[in-house]
């Protein structure tokens, strides 16, 4: 792809509306068995990683920035970690647990008035990029690297074979609300940016399922 094909894709891009994340697509019967979101089906899931999440970063205060219905934040708050959540979806304050209900603030992933900046040392955000247009991943982008005061750890659907660093395509047959897998490269990029430095080390201990779709960027 080149930079005149990026631009109009990109122009070309419209955001997915919140009313689309009802209580319909986190538990419905057109998801696969066993990957909805109630809070023990997503105890399944997750497996090691709260408990992962805990020991790599050993975090004092954590944000999870489009947070569905908390069910992450609910098994770190069973670990003893204080977890904030932040997503555009109304229903997710609605589907989530009592005990992290009121941590949920409702608002845009990118929006920069919600939280003070440095407020948290890690913040998270699994599987949300590819919900987001472009625009709205360079806006969350920044927005979580504003946020943290020291670790960003990321999953997110990459491009599965990009030909060049600007390539980015939709995955509809699995998700219709993933609109952009972006080249992992230039998510990194991204990052880099906006100050971040990449870890490496961290990537390999939290891509347990050596799957490919883990990002740990530091602030110096």
């Amino acid at each position: 792809m080149n930079i005149t094909e990026f631009e109009r894709r990109v122009a070309d891009q419209h955001a997915v509306a919140a009313g689309h994340y009802d209580a319909e697509y986190f538990t419905g019967d057109w998801r696969d068995a066993g990957n909805n979101y109630n809070l023990e089906t997503r105890r399944e899931i997750e497996g090691k990683n709260p408990a992962l999440i805990k020991e790599v970063f050993q975090p004092t205060k954590v944000l999870d920035l489009g947070c569905g219905p908390g069910a992450l934040m609910h098994l770190l708050y069973e670990l003893g970690v204080d977890v904030d959540g932040i997503d555009f979806a109304q229903s997710s304050m609605e589907l989530a647990t009592p005990e992290v209900r009121d941590r949920i603030s409702v608002g845009q992933v990118g929006d920069s008035t919600l939280k003070p900046d440095a407020a948290y040392d890690l913040v998270i955000c699994r599987e949300v990029l590819e919900h987001l247009t472009v625009l709205q991943v360079k806006q969350a982008v920044a927005n979580m690297a504003r946020m943290t005061s020291r670790f960003i750890y990321v999953t997110t659907r990459f491009h599965p074979s990009p030909e060049s660093l600007l390539d980015f395509t939709t995955q509809f047959d699995v998700d219709p609300s993933h609109i952009t897998l972006l080249n992992k490269d230039m998510l990194r990029l991204m990052f880099v940016l906006e100050g971040c430095r990449s870890r490496p080390d961290l990537e390999a201990k939290m891509d347990w399922g050596h799957k490919g779709r883990v990002l740990v960027l530091e602030k110096p």
